[in-house]
């Protein structure tokens, strides 16, 4: 197991909550580790937003999603949690998908219980599969993560976002038996959601997504012993709201100016080290 992965797995252990920020790009990746966080998540959301311009109604192709978590994992230490939505299709997919992201340097994915082509577990289109092929898509995935133990699966189901929370704890228990790593509910946002998961789910990590219509806190996630709380569109809606504030001051003739100067992203991308290697390392 590569050491990202023993870490991610460590982390999986304790008794800690850890909050995951989402990057959509190598840039976010570095920022999130720079602020000293533990474990980083590539959101479908923000890739497909950010990077491709494409919502999230499985635009992005399975080589796109492998190809972006290349270039990120290679330019953070941080263990990276990748969303691979559906797996890209059937069976044989789902194992290309867990291969593929397993080579390019995630420690974990994530595979949801939605029909292909999914739909964003944000908006009311989102349609399950039935239980019996959630499960075979698992545990394919889970199979094919055991061959060489240098990725994790995250099961997800959005079986409380398509309304019933009972299906939701039903199919993350069937889950679990399969042997997943972790269980990732979608759709949580009350603390009734979070005292019914914690209660009927035991000894397994738990998953959830904060967003801002939450009626709960994250201290409130930290006692129901949620392991990961996932921020997956936060950096996504700051990059829109700060890019629409610039340009709103370019409009109106003033010079746009911010904390972060450019020195400062030099720094960050570490230029004074590739000056370095440019003049022979002298």
């Amino acid at each position: 197991m590569n050491k990202k992965t023993l870490l991610l797995k460590k982390y999986l252990k304790d008794k800690k909550t850890y909050h995951l920020p989402t990057c959509h790009d190598p840039l976010s990746a570095k920022l999130i580790q720079s602020k000293g966080f533990k474990i980083s998540f590539i959101g479908g959301f923000a890739l497909s937003s950010a990077s491709l311009g494409f919502p999230d109604a499985s635009l992005i192709t399975q080589k796109e999603l492998v190809d972006a978590t290349r270039k990120i994992c290679s330019h953070t230490k941080l263990p990276i949690i990748v969303d691979a939505d559906t797996g890209f299709g059937g069976l044989a997919n789902v194992y290309r998908t867990v291969k593929d992201l397993e080579d390019a340097g995630a420690s974990a994915l994530v595979l949801e219980d939605q029909v292909f082509p999914k739909r964003c577990a944000l908006t009311e289109h989102v349609k399950l599969l039935n239980l019996k092929e959630a499960k075979e898509r698992v545990k394919t995935a889970i199979n094919a993560a055991k061959e060489n133990k240098n990725i994790l699966v995250v099961a997800r189901t959005d079986a409380l976002t398509a309304g019933s929370l009972d299906e939701a704890i039903k199919r993350a228990l069937h889950f679990k038996k399969l042997g997943a790593d972790c269980i990732f509910i979608t759709g949580i946002n009350s603390i009734k959601h979070l005292n019914m998961i914690n209660k009927k789910i035991k000894n397994i990590p738990l998953m959830l997504n904060i967003t801002q219509n939450v009626k709960f806190t994250l201290k409130d996630v930290s006692k129901n012993k949620f392991k990961f709380a996932l921020f997956s569109q936060q950096i996504l809606n700051g990059y829109i709201d700060s890019t629409k504030q610039t340009l709103d001051l370019i409009k109106k003739n003033t010079i746009p100016k911010y904390k972060n100067k450019a020195s400062d992203t030099l720094n960050l991308l570490d230029f004074k080290k590739y000056i370095k290697i440019e003049k022979g390392n002298k």
